[in-house]
C-alpha cells in the first residue's frame, strides 16, 4: 500500500499536474530589476482566466518556456511575492545564485511559463488570533513576509508588525521604498529595521547580526502574545531560533520557512 501510495504521489506530481498546467499556460508579463542581483517576474494567466488562489506567503512551481518555446528542462519553486488582493498577476521576486536563476536575465515578456501551486504553510492567516507579528528576513527571504506585507497593507490589517531586516549592504536590500511607504501608512502599523553585516561609513542604523539585543530593543522584554516569522539561509535561521528560545519565546511561537541558495 505505501509503495501505491508513493507511486500514485509520483505521478500526480510529475505528469498529471504539469498536464493541467500545460492546459493553462501563464505568460511573462515583466522583468523588473529589484536590486543589482534580484529581479521581479510578473506572471499572467491565460486571457480571460484569474490566477489560482492562494494564501500570502505560499510558493509555486515554475516551468519555463522560453523564446522559442524552448524548455529549459527543470522545474523551479519561487516564493509568490504578490498578494491574492492584487488582481490578474502573480509575482515571483528571485536573487541569481546558481546556474539557472542567473540566466533570468534571458527571459522576456511573452514568454510562456506553466506554474503549480500554491503550496506551503508560512502564513499569518494560518494564526489570525495573533495581532503582535515579528517578521525575521535575511536577504531575498523577505519575500514570503512581503506577500504578507501587501496582504495587510490592501486589506487595511489592524495588525502590529516589527520587520528586523538583515542584508550585507544597503544596495543589498529589496523593496526598500515600498516598506519606506508602508511604515508611514498607518495599517497595518509596521515598523521596518533594517540591519546591515557590511555597513558603510555613512550607515547610521544597525548593523551586525539580528541576536537577543536587537529583539529585545525593537520587541520589548515580553515577547508573550508575539508570533515570529522567520525566513533566512540555514545558518542564521538555527541562530536565530537559539536566540528566540534564549528570550523565552515557545517553539509554537515561532514559524519558519528555510530555504537553500
Amino acid at each position: 500500500l505505501l509503495a501505491l501510495f508513493a507511486a500514485a504521489a509520483y505521478g500526480y506530481h510529475k505528469f498529471y499536474r504539469p498536464s493541467v498546467s500545460r492546459q493553462n499556460p501563464y505568460h511573462v508579463r515583466e522583468v523588473r530589476q529589484e536590486t543589482h542581483n534580484v529581479r521581479t517576474l510578473t506572471l499572467a494567466p491565460p486571457a480571460g482566466r484569474k490566477p489560482f488562489a492562494y494564501l500570502p506567503g505560499q510558493f509555486h512551481f515554475v516551468r519555463f518556456y522560453r523564446g522559442d518555446n524552448r524548455y529549459d528542462g527543470e522545474e523551479h519553486h519561487f516564493t509568490i511575492s504578490s498578494s491574492p488582493t492584487q488582481p490578474g498577476v502573480l509575482t515571483s521576486t528571485i536573487k541569481e545564485s546558481g546556474d539557472f536563476t542567473s540566466s533570468l536575465g534571458e527571459t522576456k515578456p511573452g514568454d510562456v511559463v506553466h506554474i503549480e501551486g500554491p503550496y506551503g504553510r508560512f502564513s499569518h492567516l494560518l494564526t489570525p488570533h495573533r495581532k503582535k507579528l515579528v517578521f525575521i528576513a535575511g536577504g531575498i527571504g523577505i519575500t514570503p513576509l512581503m506577500s504578507m506585507l501587501r496582504y495587510m497593507r490592501d486589506t487595511r490589517s489592524t495588525n502590529k508588525v516589527v520587520l528586523l531586516y538583515a542584508n550585507k549592504t544597503r544596495k543589498d536590500i529589496v523593496f526598500r521604498e515600498e516598506l519606506e511607504e508602508m511604515a508611514a501608512g498607518k495599517m497595518p502599523q509596521l515598523r521596518v529595521v533594517h540591519i546591515l553585516s557590511r555597513p558603510g561609513t555613512d550607515w547610521r542604523g544597525e548593523y551586525g547580526r539580528i541576536d537577543q539585543g536587537i529583539i529585545r530593543r525593537y520587541c520589548g522584554i515580553d515577547m508573550y502574545g508575539m508570533e515570529f516569522y522567520l525566513c533566512c539561509p540555514p545558518e542564521m535561521m538555527a541562530f536565530m531560533e537559539r536566540e528566540l528560545k534564549g528570550l523565552g519565546v515557545t517553539p509554537d511561537q515561532i514559524h519558519s520557512e528555510r530555504f537553500w541558495l
